[in-house]
């Protein structure tokens, strides 16, 4: 996720899932790959993003600044920034007590703050991805991106990209 913020503390382009460098994940030959890994792969290769078209836009904002076309006056800020119910502060407020309290060391009074968070805001990959990665990665070992079903947490990463629309959907990528 990235935003652009201007020497004078002003946002000069929304929240948009971008990136500066193109994933190998993107041109690896999954061909190989067992059917579930595949799958997986498969939507995370449509994920949308043009990596050198944003750096490019970076790039063009840092030379020319506010007279990039790039950077968007305040009013186009708002209009292009996504709604934010009730329900998201809501969200946030319960992954923060889940992260805290599992940061103390209660991880079982973290789950059902994070079952809400999940529930009010089931859109947002963050208050996910933070509680399947708990639940899936073995003690000592590094991460477990692919976040498969558990007992503990409804859904999967893949089940809920394909439920939510597919990897196109994953990212609210840059209009540039």
């Amino acid at each position: 996720m990235a935003v652009w913020i201007d020497e004078n503390g002003v946002l000069v382009r929304p929240p948009e899932g971008a990136s500066i460098e193109d994933s190998p994940l993107r041109t690896m030959d999954i061909s190989g790959f067992p059917d579930e890994i595949r799958q997986i792969m498969e939507e995370v290769k449509k994920i949308p993003g043009d990596p050198l078209a944003y750096r490019a836009a970076i790039v063009d904002w840092a030379e020319k600044g506010a007279a990039s076309r790039y950077a968007l006056s305040p009013d186009e800020v708002v209009a292009r920034s996504q709604p934010r119910p009730i329900e998201s502060a809501q969200a946030a407020a319960c992954f923060e007590l889940g992260q805290e309290l599992w940061h103390r060391g209660a991880k079982e009074d973290a789950v059902p703050w994070w079952r809400e968070a999940h529930r009010l805001c089931p859109e947002n990959w963050t208050y996910k991805r933070q509680a399947w990665t708990f639940v899936t990665t073995q003690e000592g070992q590094p991460p477990d991106l692919l976040q498969p079903p558990n007992d503990v947490y409804e859904g999967s990463w893949y089940a809920d990209v394909v439920r939510l629309g597919g990897g196109e959907k994953y990212v609210n990528a840059p209009d540039l």
